[in-house]
């Protein structure tokens, strides 16, 4: 099938699997923040922001940190897929 046929392009599915992704890995810090866990300590993004060990802080954090290393490796894929085409 081509996408005409379909009408979903392959970008539109890795963006929303990107979204779905990083959604849940704020779901998933958010849960573990707000267990409580003694003996965190906050973290630091690249030495830029630190977050707070809490139920917010921690959802940021995972959101933050995979979200930027999912774009630079989506970035990376889309840059190389653009220089080197298939004639």
């Amino acid at each position: 099938m081509s996408e005409g046929e379909t009408g979903v392009s392959g970008e539109r599915i890795i963006v929303v699997l990107y979204v779905i992704v990083v959604g849940v890995t704020g779901f998933m810090g958010a849960a573990i923040g707000s267990i409580g866990l003694r003996d965190l300590e906050a973290v630091s993004f690249l030495g830029l922001v630190t977050f707070q060990p809490t139920p917010v802080g921690l959802a940021a954090y995972g959101m933050t940190l995979v979200g930027v290393v999912l774009g630079v490796l989506l970035a990376l894929v889309v840059f190389v897929s653009r220089r080197y085409v298939d004639a």
